[in-house]
């Protein structure tokens, strides 16, 4: 069996085993969309081949993030998918390792995907980052309008090009920064559903709410904001619509604790692992890090599946900038790629990790590198 990358001429082999693989009957008008988005720039399509018959394959997508106010380059995996009888025979496994080493070239520090299990990807070093919380509100329990709203909602077009401004104005740590294609993307997801803009008592685009609400029930898909005001104002506009509606979903980043503005926090509310990260190059990823303090540590990383991870690497931080390097010296922390993928990315409290023992060794360097670590929790609103 060969890895190869797939172009155009690939197409239809490769869409017809995702259909199978997820029982998928597309119209023509969805078959022709994908065939558009096979060929965009930033997705790389790699397969393992039998004898020249597709038996496995995934996308690599080119993208970039903001971790922590910098802008750096992700690899996002997608559309994986085996055929039964290839299944349990490494396929993916040696697609993943691929896809790891050309990230790696390309210089993406992270990868992201959506797991179909959790502790499948496990095994090849991503761990759960993201988690996505479903608030369902009862009609008692619905957010209440505002006495006097402070600025105007007004109902808009998914194109309108302030969605772009608010969006590119409340990027947080995580977060997909969109180029045009993505937002072509985005719009198309989002054509069957409403669109709402908030702009202050200045005029000032500040955040927007993709929805929609039929049989009395009323569903968010998308909820960006820049601050408190702006949340007040969205969900000001979902209490206005009390008399139509019997209950509410409200969709958000597991960060956000939308329950601590919710007139009745005793809502009914469903967390679910969302994305998972994987680092792909520890050493250049933990250069990147914007950290708070100086310190001197050694590392010692477990990656089984990304051999230039597996080794000990001395790191030193001086005004906030780190240099890390591979040495010979005994480590003073221990860790696997996944727990630093998590730690690193802010999923949980640093004590958190201490205390579960996914972090292990001198508890003085330990705590003297949890202070060091930006304190920021991670969002996504994306998918792929």
């Amino acid at each position: 069996m060969v890895i190869k990358t797939l172009d155009a001429r690939h197409f239809d082999e490769a869409f017809a085993l995702s259909c199978y693989a997820f029982q998928a009957t597309p119209t023509d008008e969805q078959t022709e969309a994908a065939r558009t988005t096979w060929s965009h720039h930033n997705a790389t399509h790699f397969a393992l081949m039998d004898e020249n018959q597709l038996t496995s394959k995934l996308t690599l997508l080119s993208l970039s993030i903001q971790l922590y106010g910098r802008t750096v380059p992700m690899g996002g995996i997608a559309s994986v998918a085996s055929y039964p009888e290839a299944r349990r025979q490494g396929g993916v496994r040696k697609l993943l390792h691929h896809s790891l080493e050309t990230m790696k070239e390309n210089g993406q520090l992270l990868s992201y995907l959506a797991p179909f299990s959790v502790s499948f990807y496990r095994k090849f070093g991503w761990e759960i980052v993201f988690d996505e919380v479903h608030y369902n509100v009862e009609k008692n329990q619905l957010p209440r309008p505002l006495a006097t709203l402070e600025g105007t909602l007004t109902r808009v077009p998914y194109q309108d090009n302030r969605i772009k401004d608010v969006y590119k104005k409340c990027l947080w740590h995580g977060m997909l920064e969109r180029d045009e294609v993505w937002w072509e993307r985005k719009q198309e997801e989002n054509k069957e559903y409403h669109t709402v803009l908030y702009e202050d008592a200045e005029g000032t685009p500040k955040a927007y709410m993709v929805y929609r609400f039929s049989e009395s029930k009323w569903t968010t898909k998308e909820m960006i904001y820049h601050d408190g005001s702006a949340l007040k104002a969205l969900l000001h506009f979902i209490g206005q619509h009390d008399s139509m509606l019997n209950e509410a979903t409200i969709t958000v980043s597991g960060s956000s604790a939308l329950h601590y503005f919710l007139p009745d926090p005793l809502t009914k509310a469903t967390t679910k692992p969302y994305f998972m990260a994987r680092i792909v190059d520890f050493q250049a990823f933990i250069e990147t890090l914007p950290f708070l303090a100086d310190g001197q540590f050694t590392i010692r990383i477990q990656d089984d599946f990304a051999t230039w991870n597996d080794t000990t690497f001395a790191l030193t931080i001086e005004s906030g900038h780190a240099r890390c390097i591979p040495t010979t010296e005994p480590p003073s922390m221990y860790m696997t790629i996944q727990t630093a993928s998590s730690l690193l990315m802010g999923y949980k409290r640093p004590t958190f990790y201490k205390q579960a023992d996914l972090v292990t060794g001198s508890e003085e360097a330990i705590d003297r590198f949890f202070r060091t670590l930006p304190d920021q929790e991670p969002a996504l609103h994306d998918f792929f």
